[in-house]
């Protein structure tokens, strides 16, 4: 009797887990299958952690680097905003350095004409001087002649006389400004300064259709200046008044007052009705060549500021609140008088 093989029976091997309960084979391959996965998924979140903080110092290293260069940007473009300024500032200055020259390039031309002036009217002062002096000979000479009869043209022969001085006083104080002659600094009253002004420009007011007033204060202590240098002070203010009346359409009247200032000083106003003088033009009105005259030199003004500033004092202009303009200067009182 043959003995037939018993099949073998397959074997469980069991083992224990971490809870201490048994695991078949099978279970221990899948609980290793799944201890392995997490195994994997932890080194991939560690990994991915070190991915994501690598991305985030890369982001926050881009962030620095955009703001520095920002950073730098500003300051460049500051630069180039500055450098910009400074072209259009120097472009600027060099424009008014060009008008500059042009001014001084004229104003060297003026020169040269006022200088040829000068040396011409110089000439024509000496040369006039001569037929004045024989004029005066003979208007003299007339006079004794005729002593004692025909009252009128002794009158008028005194007239003759009389303009005769004033011409010849008007060139002489010429000569003396051409030739910058030193100023004989004396006490003068300026009253009687103003008063004999008036009478050698009298003449000149009646042509020009102007009335001429004064106004002077009788208490005022002597001053100390040249009379000569005052009075060209004094007929520049009043030919610029009458320049100034010529297209006035109402009263054209010239007023010249003076007073004391205060206890050391003397005032002198030549006051118009005239058209005034444009805002822009009184900084510039004192200045040498400025002139708003067609036919001007521009040297009036300047000349009598200088001789007022020379005498101690001040030559000033300002508008009136009705209409036209006063000059005033300013003079001091003579200290040995006052």
């Amino acid at each position: 009797m043959i003995k037939k093989k018993q099949p073998k029976l397959k074997r469980k091997t069991w083992i224990l887990n971490k809870s201490g309960i048994s695991l078949s084979t099978g279970e221990q391959k899948k609980t290793k299958k799944l201890l392995l996965e997490n195994r994997v998924r932890k080194g991939e979140r560690v990994r991915l952690k070190r991915v994501v903080a690598d991305l985030r110092k890369s982001r926050n290293d881009l962030k620095d680097k955009i703001r520095q260069q920002t950073d730098e940007l500003k300051v460049r473009n500051g630069q180039l905003r500055i450098g910009a300024e400074k072209q259009i500032r120097s472009e600027a200055q060099l424009q008014i350095r060009m008008k500059e020259i042009e001014e001084q390039r004229e104003e060297l031309l003026h020169v040269t004409r006022v200088g040829k002036l000068a040396e011409f009217v110089s000439s024509l002062a000496h040369e006039i001087s001569q037929p004045l002096s024989a004029i005066l000979s003979y208007a003299q000479a007339a006079q004794r002649m005729l002593a004692g009869r025909e009252s009128e043209l002794q009158k008028i022969l005194s007239y003759i006389i009389n303009d005769d001085h004033r011409a010849a006083e008007v060139i002489q104080r010429l000569r003396s400004l051409l030739k910058k002659s030193k100023p004989k600094m004396k006490p003068l009253d300026i009253n009687t300064l103003i008063n004999e002004t008036t009478v050698l420009i009298a003449t000149d007011a009646t042509v020009r259709n102007s009335v001429i007033k004064t106004e002077l204060d009788t208490n005022l202590p002597p001053v100390r200046g040249d009379r000569i240098q005052l009075q060209q002070v004094l007929l520049n203010l009043i030919s610029n008044s009458f320049d100034a009346l010529e297209s006035s359409k109402g009263a054209r009247e010239i007023l010249i007052r003076s007073s004391r200032k205060d206890t050391d000083t003397i005032m002198v106003e030549v006051k118009d009705s005239g058209c005034g003088i444009p805002a822009q033009n009184i900084p510039k009105l004192f200045t040498r060549f400025f002139t708003s005259k067609p036919d001007g030199l521009g040297m009036g003004l300047s000349i009598s500021r200088s001789i007022v500033e020379a005498h101690g004092g001040r030559l000033d202009v300002k508008n009136n609140s009705d209409r036209g303009a006063t000059f005033y200067f300013t003079i001091p009182v003579d200290k040995k008088d006052a």
